[in-house]
């Protein structure tokens, strides 16, 4: 692990240094090693990461990025945003993950970018992904804000594309107290660049050569996850826990379990599940005390702020199918083991017949 400034949050405030700095410096030094990559740009969320990035590399208005229906709205209005336009392809039935084949097949002459995302802490099929981007010219960026720290092939989700950007939401398996986000690359001038865009398009001389926006991030996020980023591992480790749990109770039941990653670590973001009544499971879990969670209620291309884009029903089966039978069980570090088991009884009881 890199340096790091312990730094108490009163301190912080009265140093005056709250937005960038050194606090936010040494963070930066932390996950780009952790990433594996040679920098890291901390900016304000997730989602201007993927604004931020998708602007550094030039993409604008003319422009297609490829990308997932089935993920949180801010992957594709990230593409919008630059003026460009979102083409989705469907993903793949098993992983839920952007499917390469139907990628391959929705890159035109106007395509600049593929982007993937390492939908629910699994990182997606980024060899396929790497031959189709390489073979057409295009940039590949990684939509890692669900999936930090997970590995394959004995890599880290953020390190394969040209950039990966990465989500601090609280609710994140690393997370802050309020927004943060960040940039990984090993690219030199998109990192200088993406240094530029965050504070409005200043250089070192402070002119504003370009046009940026506000996407710092603050230093007392950075501070919080500079804490918490050598704790990592242990929450890593009880989400896992609980995911195993759950898959090997669940296994043989008519829930579609998700998939484990056999060459990586997928690092359990969300525990996601697929049942064909899914209503009525959930509807059975809330009558025993039990939250669960919808990810996503629609597909991004039947969002209506995708209406101009024209799509229809039926155009992206896979990802329309994942909408109606998704169903996100509890997980989280602090899930003790007796609630844990206490939504597997509530399921297996569903199961049974019992609701």
């Amino acid at each position: 692990m890199g340096k790091r400034l312990t730094v108490p949050v009163e301190t912080l405030l009265a140093s005056g240094s709250c937005v960038l700095g050194p606090t936010v410096e040494s963070l930066e030094e932390d996950l780009a090693a952790r990433c594996g990559t040679r920098w890291a740009v901390g900016v304000s969320s997730g989602t201007d990461a993927l604004f931020a990035t998708l602007s550094a590399l030039g993409i604008g208005a003319g422009d297609e990025v490829v990308t997932s229906p089935f993920s949180f709205v801010a992957t594709a209005q990230a593409i919008a945003r630059t003026g460009a336009t979102p083409i989705f392809a469907d993903i793949d039935g098993a992983t839920m993950n952007l499917d390469p084949v139907a990628a391959e097949a929705a890159c035109g002459p106007r395509t600049r970018a593929i982007l993937p995302v390492h939908l629910f802490g699994l990182v997606a099929d980024m060899e396929s992904l790497e031959d189709v981007a390489r073979t057409r010219g295009l940039a590949l960026v990684e939509d890692a804000a669900q999936a930090f720290a997970a590995e394959h092939q004995g890599r880290v989700a953020g390190s394969w594309g040209i950039a990966g950007c990465h989500s601090f939401y609280p609710t994140k398996v690393l997370g802050a107290a309020g927004d943060a986000g960040a940039v990984t690359t090993s690219d030199p001038d998109l990192a200088e660049r993406i240094s530029r865009l965050r504070v409005h398009g200043a250089g070192a001389d402070g002119l504003h050569r370009e046009l940026g926006g506000n996407f710092r991030m603050d230093a007392v996020q950075a501070s919080i996850l500079g804490a918490k980023l050598p704790l990592l591992e242990g929450f890593l480790s009880a989400r896992f826990a609980h995911a195993t749990a759950y898959l090997d109770a669940l296994e043989g039941t008519d829930s579609v379990l998700p998939s484990v990653d056999s060459h990586g670590r997928r690092v359990w973001s969300q525990f996601c599940i697929r049942h064909p009544r899914r209503d009525a499971l959930r509807a059975h879990l809330s009558s025993r005390g039990i939250g669960t969670g919808i990810y996503y209620r629609l597909p991004l291309h039947l969002e209506p702020c995708f209406s101009y884009l024209k799509h229809r029903v039926g155009d992206f089966p896979n990802a329309e199918r994942a909408a109606r039978e998704i169903l996100a069980l509890p997980i989280f570090p602090e899930l003790r083991t007796d609630e844990r088991d206490r939504v597997i009884e509530a399921v297996l009881e569903f199961e049974g017949g019992a609701s």
